[in-house]
Formats: C-alpha cells, structure tokens, sequence
C-alpha cells in the first residue's frame, strides 16, 4: 500500500483532528484574512488550548494502549466499505530529490 500524502495517511491509520477557535466567525479560508487574524493573542490562546488538547490525547495514548486498539477498530470498521486505494500506479516513486542543490 503507496502513502502518497497527509490526507492519504488518514485512510491508512488512525487520525485526530483538532479544531480551535483561532480566527472571527465567516472569516473565508485560506485568505489573508485568516493569516492577520492569526497573528492575535486571542488566535494564539486558542492555538496553545489545542496543542494541549493534542499533547493530552497523545499522552493518554500512550498510558493506555486499548485506546489505540480502540481507535485501529474504529477506523477498520470506518473504512470496511471504502477500503484505501492509492491514486498512483504500482512502481511510482516521488521525486525526493527534487530540492538538491
């Protein structure tokens, strides 16, 4: 099975997200809007409640391994009937070294 990004990642194990409110309600996505706004204590509160919400979710993974069995259930089941199918044919490989100066 070829990852070939973030999103794909999602399909093959299990994911968390995690939303906070760092921008004004009806703010549209990926603008400049978004950018200045992120750059208000209010944007950056929000941002350290998540990252704490994150850290703890992950430590509670750790301590307690049924959640992680849990959450590999969760995701077989989720994925039963749209099984994960790459959009690369066999054999393809990304160009890594594309950045080489």
């Amino acid at each position: 099975m070829k990852v070939c990004n973030g999103t794909d990642v999602s399909w093959v194990v299990p994911t968390v997200q995690a939303h906070a409110p760092t921008v004004a309600i009806g703010t549209p996505s990926h603008t400049w809007q978004v950018v200045a706004q992120g750059k208000m204590p209010a944007a950056h509160k929000a941002m350290v409640h998540a990252a704490k919400a994150m850290a703890a979710t992950g430590m509670a993974a750790i301590t307690d391994p049924s959640l992680i069995t849990a959450a590999k259930a969760d995701l077989a089941q989720r994925t039963r009937e749209t099984p994960y199918v790459s959009p690369l044919r066999e054999g393809v490989e990304p160009p890594l070294d594309m950045s080489r100066i």
